[in-house]
């Protein structure tokens, strides 16, 4: 994974993942913006919207593109109007290129736990991506991550925070709502998302 860090009244978003990005993988964006309006997004050219979620202040839209041999490391998205803005790049091997992107969930609140909603994979051995931001604006939220999940970002210890936790679902079928912390009082954005494995991906245990 690769971050960007927070660019403030801003019309455009630059993501880069350097080295660490490859021919064959695919790479799923999170981009943040906090506004109290809902811009226009104007997404790289070859990134396709997976969904796109906003509360109050806090959206959360996100993005997947399948990596190919030439192509350049940065992407940049525009807004048709000024936002702060940041986001990170998850890069994934042996992802479907067919359909990577099985099934996805958003839900938005100005308060309450944050609670990426459940559910209903079509295929075995789905890769489950959870994605959680805030306009919660001093650092040290400190979500109570889930116990069956890898943290695969965690951005706690700046303002407007961010996290990505990753699970896998062995069998097709409803996951579960994955909610992190207690109630608090900000605005927020979760969803999860249910990526097809390649066919060089095992099947979990």
């Amino acid at each position: 994974s690769t971050q960007t860090p927070m660019a403030h009244a801003t019309t455009s978003l630059t993501l880069d993942w350097g080295s660490k990005g490859k021919a064959g993988q695919v790479a799923i964006a999170d981009v943040l913006s906090y506004s109290s309006s809902r811009p226009k997004i104007n997404p790289p050219a070859g990134w396709q919207l997976i969904r796109d979620d906003s509360s109050q202040t806090t959206r959360q839209s996100l993005y997947w593109h399948a990596i190919g041999a030439n192509d350049p490391s940065t992407a940049t998205w525009t807004f048709s109007e000024p936002v702060d803005a940041k986001g990170a790049i998850v890069l994934l091997d042996n992802v479907s290129l067919d359909s990577p992107m099985d099934m996805s969930s958003g839900k938005a609140d100005t308060s309450g736990t944050l609670n990426a909603k459940s559910i209903v994979t079509t295929g075995d051995g789905d890769l489950i991506l959870s994605f959680y931001a805030t306009d919660f604006h001093i650092p040290g939220l400190n979500p109570i991550m889930l116990a069956n999940t890898k943290t695969v970002l965690d951005q706690e210890t700046t303002s407007h925070e961010y996290w990505v936790l990753a699970t896998y679902q062995s069998q097709n079928g409803p996951t579960e709502d994955q909610a992190i912390g207690q109630g608090q009082l900000f605005s927020w954005a979760a969803a999860q998302v249910a990526i097809s494995r390649g066919a060089a991906t095992p099947s979990p245990n």
